[in-house]
């Protein structure tokens, strides 16, 4: 009911928006607003039934359509691009040689796994179990006979690529190893059909080498991997093993002795191409019982995991000066964080209520709690990452679920984004396109984050009144914080987009500085105003500050009314800070400075996070309407074919839409998601 309540009032709020727009000028229709689906987040949220329905489709397109299915020893493999106008044909199946085909089946794998938690249909596990799961214990257990470094097909200008940082070259002999791309000739390459070239651009075994292949067909194996796929790897690996490990059925329990060995071997080659990698030791450790490994994940319940570090802060509060700063084209980093997080708590509540004999199954007594700093790491992450996108989206507002395209960059400097919305800097001189990864990988972050805050309630505030409840609370787009300073009665309040500002003066003027930080440091803005009702402002190096003010003239006073944009508006002409959430600023008015804390409050948290998942659902369910498949990207240009990416149902897509629908389905039934995984129950 409470769910309910909470987006009834987010779909008032766009029907009021859209209200707005259908009585004021507005910019035409753009890709990434499209009449067919830009407002289907305003709908009513769906329902259990609705979910469970919309994440059968999404499976099902994936089972119909990228999944090998095929007699070939890559069999059980998902392609990443599935070009559906080319359907049936050779080329029908795209990749890129050093892109991440291998990487979006370990995600689905992954989807799988809290689909099947989720609903208890057994499709989604035998869709595991039957076809994927098998093809990467395949390849992680016995890449030492598979793969070989001794050949290497790779054009004359390649064969340096690599070669100088081990983490991505293949090792001859090597368990453990998973290459960007291995086939049979069933994709083409990317690289080589855009420069109509039969040549490997990227170090690999070219099976077709010396042969005609007009249709640039990949044949073969690549020599490369990385840090950041065997991530997604033991993602999938520690969540496969969770699933299969009290299984009664033999079947079962020989899957999962093969994926324990497989995060054995993986763990393994990353320390032959690296070092210590958080997401590999908890999944090693926790499948393998090694206690030494566990000790390596990072404690996700200490003081520096309740530290704002999200990209959003790091853009708008906490850069360098003149560094670049890129939007984010992926949630993955949070979800690292939240799955080792959670095999940290598994192994220790295990430990601590072990039974006497080692060969007894753990016991699983419900005593799996989020700790307090992982759960507001979360909720922070969940709620505030999308906002730069928000940022940039400075002539429309972005439908729910929605972000940048991750192949396409985005960026900021000083805390201002290098180009808005309203600039047209995208192709074909539209907006900047969107894609399948940040939007739906977000609202899996968003789903463990209501979860989150279901199983604490009040965890939103705990920071600041734990560090800094001598500072004046300060509330996003809700009523103002009063305080007294220097003679002048003044009231604080924010909106995403400027401070808001009231002063009530006795005297003839005022001079109010507003400080980027805490004890009257950092950039700031100076604001100067007469009875008269002349008014001035410029930051501290004297430049001047847009600034929308009016002043009230009473008998022996005046109150003054300002809103002063951030910095990240398009429409402020100078620098001098930005709003962050939990971000610390200060007020000086002569001597006398107040620090003040800036945090929406706990429900409209729980609001925005509420309409991003269930709203994002209802966007991507009218896209797929749309197209009939998820595209990897809506309003891109040319992929380098010839045609836009747009063209691609991308898996990455389904697999991280299908882990939010189960996140989402979860919190419609009251489950939480932790439990599920660490108690071994489906139920």
């Amino acid at each position: 009911m409470r769910t309910r309540l909470l987006l009834l009032l987010v779909v008032v709020l766009c029907a009021c928006d859209l209200h707005a727009a259908e009585n004021s000028p507005s910019p035409p229709a753009t890709p990434d607003r499209d009449p067919a689906w830009a407002l289907a987040y305003c709908q009513p949220p769906m329902t259990a039934a609705e979910t469970r329905a919309f994440m059968k489709r999404l499976a099902q397109f994936v089972f119909d359509n990228h999944l090998k299915k095929t007699d070939s020893p890559q069999h059980g493999m998902i392609y990443e691009y599935f070009w559906v106008a080319r359907k049936g044909q050779p080329d029908q199946f795209v990749q890129g040689e050093a892109l991440d085909t291998m990487h979006d089946g370990a995600w689905f794998a992954a989807a799988l796994v809290n689909a099947h938690r989720a609903t208890g249909d057994p499709f989604y596990k035998e869709f595991l179990t039957k076809w994927v799961l098998p093809f990467y214990c395949k390849m992680l257990n016995h890449s030492d006979t598979l793969f070989s470094a001794k050949r290497n097909d790779v054009r004359p200008e390649g064969r340096k690529i690599w070669s100088q940082n081990k983490e991505w070259l293949l090792q001859e002999g090597e368990k453990g190893f998973v290459p960007y791309w291995w086939d049979d000739g069933g994709s083409a390459s990317l690289e080589r059909r855009n420069k109509k070239t039969p040549l490997a651009f990227f170090p690999c075994t070219d099976l077709l080498a010396g042969q005609p292949n007009p249709q640039f067909l990949l044949s073969g194996y690549s020599h490369g991997s990385s840090n950041h796929m065997a991530q997604d790897l033991a993602v999938m690996l520690q969540q496969t093993w969770l699933l299969l490990r009290d299984s009664p059925e033999d079947a079962d329990k020989k899957l999962a002795a093969e994926v324990a060995e497989a995060a054995k071997n993986l763990h393994e080659c990353r320390m032959r191409h690296f070092n210590h990698i958080p997401m590999c030791c908890a999944a090693f450790g926790l499948t393998n019982a090694n206690a030494d490994e566990l000790k390596r994940v990072p404690d996700q319940s200490g003081k520096d995991t309740w530290k704002p570090t999200s990209h959003c802060y790091r853009a708008l509060y906490d850069f360098k000066p003149g560094e670049r700063r890129s939007l984010p084209g992926f949630a993955d980093d949070q979800q690292y964080r939240y799955y080792f997080g959670i095999a940290k708590v598994g192994a220790e509540v295990t430990r601590r209520t072990a039974p006497a004999q080692p060969s007894s199954p753990p016991p699983h007594v419900g005593g799996y709690v989020l700790p307090k700093a992982l759960a507001f790491k979360t909720i922070y992450d969940a709620y505030t990452e999308p906002m730069l996108y928000r940022c940039y989206s400075d002539d429309a507002e972005p439908p729910a679920g929605l972000n940048k395209f991750d192949l396409h960059p985005m960026n900021l400097r000083d805390g201002r984004l290098e180009d808005y919305r309203s600039d047209r800097k995208g192709p074909f001189k539209g907006p900047r396109p969107i894609g399948s990864r940040m939007g739906p990988q977000n609202m899996i972050c968003c789903g463990w984050a209501l979860q989150a805050l279901r199983a604490h309630p009040g965890v939103w505030e705990e920071r600041y009144k734990n560090e800094f409840s001598q500072d004046a609370r300060v509330c996003f787009d809700a009523e103002p914080a009063r305080v007294e300073l220097g003679g002048l009665k003044l009231a604080l309040r924010s909106t995403r987009f400027a401070l808001e500002l009231e002063v009530e003066c006795n005297a003839a003027e005022a001079t109010v500085r507003i400080f980027s930080r805490p004890d009257a440091q950092g950039t700031h803005a100076i604001i100067t105003v007469k009875k008269d009702k002349s008014v001035t402002a410029a930051n501290d190096k004297g430049q001047p500050l847009r600034l929308e003010s009016r002043i009230t003239n009473h008998e022996s006073r005046f109150t003054f009314h300002a809103s002063l944009p951030y910095t990240v508006g398009k429409d402020q002409t100078a620098a001098w800070a930005n709003g962050v959430e939990h971000g610390r600023y200060s007020i000086q008015v002569g001597d006398a400075t107040r620090n003040f804390h800036l945090a929406s409050s706990e429900r409209l948290v729980t609001m925005w996070l509420e309409h991003e998942l269930a709203g994002g659902l209802r966007t991507w369910e009218a896209i797929f309407n749309k197209y009939g498949y998820i595209p990897t990207g809506i309003g891109n240009g040319d992929c380098g074919i010839g045609v836009s990416w747009d063209a691609f149902s991308d898996n990455g897509g389904y697999a991280h839409l299908l882990s939010a629908a189960a996140q989402w389905l979860m919190c419609l039934e009251g489950k939480q998601d932790w439990k599920l995984h660490l108690s071994g129950s489906a139920k």
